[in-house]
């Protein structure tokens, strides 16, 4: 048998998948004395490559007495189209060490990859000097490559200056480097390089689509339909972007359209399709339209990664609509089936964990995460410490921030929100700060909690350094970042700044004049404080629980108990609005300030909730202000039988003895108070301005 039908006969059962007859040519040769044959090797490594036997090729390669370049080559690209990129980097170095062989194009092209996929940009660069050195920069699909792997390691200028070299660039250069813009969030130039191709494929589509999903932004649909419009076929890969940026933005009517066209132009039975159906119809609030598809798409065949697809949309689906008991039934079949669970399968669970409030399950979720090998997976982790900050648990969420490799927006923001939540302050800006430094994204709602930590510190030059901040990256027009200005100015003193910014907005949603009622209540401005409230109605806008609260406490600050009855009385009459209990003590205390304690009493007689120590020690304190011994004593009973731990009622109870001149009472309260005993004073820290 000659040595070229040998080879062909390895070839094909590579391409076959021949298990059996590779193994038992390869045992033939062996018996006959042929393996050592460098070209016979070569194939056989191949062939062992195409079957993904890594540890049979790689025995026989480190068996050969003697390797070429192609052996060398065959094991780098071995490794690396398998997804093992350190193998392949381990083998390139070791030959470069060796000096046998000189690397050619395939090599670097295979090296190149697996550095793209380790995001080791130190020896793609070393890899790019010796491609240039060699003169190779005329080969297009090794210049792609190169440009490939900058754009996967996140060097943008070295991208653009490989594609600037790449004469003429092709498809696949353009949609490379579009697709690093994309990523990287850089629309306006990736669109730039978009209507510079000269005839853009439904890749190129694809590549511009997907940037704009990512940024969940309404351009995805304009691109999609321009599209359309060209007459470029739209495909398996577009369908999932344009139903992902309907849930996301919740366009159900849309989504609903999209839906239809999948089913007309027959991408409907792919799963591919199906879980980006079932995660449209879950997040845009259809959680039953999402089961059925569920259910019709898990009674088709499919493979386990398939299935797995399907499983996670809808378990994404439970979480996002707090369907919280289904989640963990369907966690339960997923792992009955024998499937393995991947990133996206531990971040619903824990989504649902953070829903429960229920940090034990989280820990045993988290075991099962760390056994999995999935611990230090960026978004994985990010929830994780979303998890844990949010259970107060900042020792334990920095542990793990400090440990993620790769930590993105979400684990910045949890890791904020939670040390803003625990009054770490200090602590906010210094993260804040490092995230500046590092060139990272802020989002609105990382300014937010920022400047909730000014809010609390009274920290006016900080806050005025966050709003600088927000004007330069276009943030001081979005809802949020305004609502939270106005509060942070509004808490230092400076309404003035806070009008100003909200004078300036062109639409003003609930949140926004909910904002500015709070906190001229805040800066004794109840009047105005009234007033917005009622242009905020005028505009038709339905005030929320704080909102009520807020226009109801500037009343209490100024003593304007009319105007207050009038409002409270609103709510359950005009809005349909049933006052919560917070409403009712503000009620309370406004009216014992104001020494109205009959119209106080009968309101807590109306009361649908049984009072609290809170509401009955405001009207306590009101008493010792007007000398009201009757009511007083009374509150004293109520107060009595509730059984508590908070000295600051039994102090409370002290002084108001005291002031009535019940000196035998105020001090047995006295006594109580040793028993139980103070809480230490708190300290707090503000900027003075002099």
């Amino acid at each position: 048998m000659s040595l070229n039908r040998i080879v062909r006969a390895f070839r094909h059962c590579g391409r076959i998948q021949a298990f059996k007859h590779g193994k038992s040519h390869h045992s033939q040769l062996i018996k006959l004395g042929f393996c050592n044959d460098v070209f016979l090797a070569n194939n056989l490594i191949a062939m062992y490559g195409d079957f993904t036997f890594l540890d049979d090729a790689r025995n026989l390669f480190d068996e050969m007495g003697e390797r070429n370049l192609v052996t060398w080559t065959t094991m780098i690209s071995m490794y690396t189209s398998v997804g093992n990129p350190v193998e392949a980097i381990g083998l390139y170095t070791m030959m470069l060490d060796y000096e046998s062989e000189i690397p050619n194009r395939f090599t670097y092209s295979a090296a190149l990859k697996a550095c793209a996929l380790v995001g080791n940009l130190e020896l793609g660069k070393l890899i790019h000097r010796r491609v240039s050195r060699e003169e190779l920069h005329c080969d297009t699909v090794l210049m792609n490559t190169l440009l490939d792997m900058y754009v996967k390691c996140g060097s943008l200028g070295d991208a653009q200056r490989v594609f600037d070299e790449i004469l003429p660039a092709n498809s696949n250069s353009w949609n490379t480097i579009i697709a690093g813009y994309s990523k990287e969030g850089q629309m306006e130039e990736a669109v730039n390089l978009f209507h510079r191709i000269p005839e853009p494929d439904a890749v190129s589509w694809n590549t511009i689509i997907a940037g704009f999903m990512n940024r969940e932004s309404p351009q995805t649909l304009e691109f999609l339909y321009m599209m359309h419009k060209e007459g470029v076929q739209l495909d398996q890969f577009t369908f999932p972007c344009a139903l992902k940026t309907c849930g996301c933005l919740n366009l159900l009517k849309m989504g609903k359209q999209i839906h239809c066209y999948v089913v007309k132009s027959g991408f409907e039975s792919g799963c591919f399709t199906g879980s980006s159906l079932i995660d449209m119809y879950a997040k845009c609030g259809g959680v039953d339209e999402a089961r059925k598809l569920f259910y019709q798409y898990s009674k088709c065949e499919g493979s386990i990664p398939d299935r797995l697809a399907l499983w996670n949309s809808m378990l994404s689906g439970y979480a996002v609509n707090e369907c919280n008991g289904a989640a963990f039934n369907l966690v339960s079949q997923i792992h009955n089936s024998g499937a393995r669970l991947d990133s996206y399968t531990f971040s619903s669970v824990l989504k649902v964990c953070i829903n429960l409030l229920d940090l034990r399950l989280g820990l045993q979720v988290h075991g099962l995460i760390v056994s999995s090998g999935y611990e230090l997976d960026y978004v994985v982790g990010s929830i994780l410490i979303d998890l844990y900050a949010k259970h107060g648990n900042i020792k334990d969420a920095l542990g793990l921030f400090q440990r993620l490799p790769k930590k993105d927006v979400v684990a910045w923001s949890g890791l904020i929100a939670g040390c803003v939540k625990e009054g770490l302050n200090f602590l906010v800006f210094s993260l804040f700060r490092d995230m500046i430094n590092l060139d990272l994204e802020v989002d609105q709602f990382i300014i937010s909690s920022v400047l909730n930590a000014c809010s609390r510190l009274a920290g006016l030059e900080g806050g005025k350094q966050v709003h600088a901040y927000c004007i330069k990256s276009g943030y001081e027009s979005e809802d949020v970042t305004v609502t939270s200005l106005i509060d942070m100015y509004s808490k230092c003193g400076e309404i003035e700044d806070g009008l100003i910014l909200f004078n300036r907005l062109t639409e003003r949603d609930t949140v926004c004049w909910t904002g500015i009622i709070v906190g001229c209540g805040q800066n004794g401005r109840a009047k105005e404080a009234i007033g917005f409230f009622q242009e905020m109605l005028k505009f038709g806008l339905k005030p929320n629980g704080i909102t009520f609260l807020g226009v109801l406490s500037a009343c209490r600050h100024a003593g304007l108990v009319e105007e207050a009855w009038a409002i409270f009385r609103s709510m359950g009459m005009e809005h349909r609005f049933e006052p919560r209990l917070e409403h009712y003590c503000c009620m309370v205390d406004l009216l014992g300030r104001a020494g109205c304690f009959e119209e106080a009493e009968r309101l807590i007689a109306d009361m649908p909730y049984g009072p609290d120590q809170t509401l009955w020690g405001s009207l306590l304190g009101a008493c010792g202000i007007h000398n009201n011994a009757d009511l007083g004593n009374r509150i004293a009973k109520c107060l009595s039988a509730i059984t508590t731990e908070d000295p600051s009622i039994y102090v409370t109870l002290s002084n108001v003895y005291a002031t009535l001149g019940m000196w035998d009472d105020s001090i047995e309260m006295r006594e109580v108070i040793k028993q139980v005993g103070t809480k230490e004073a708190g300290k707090s820290w503000i900027e003075v301005r002099s």
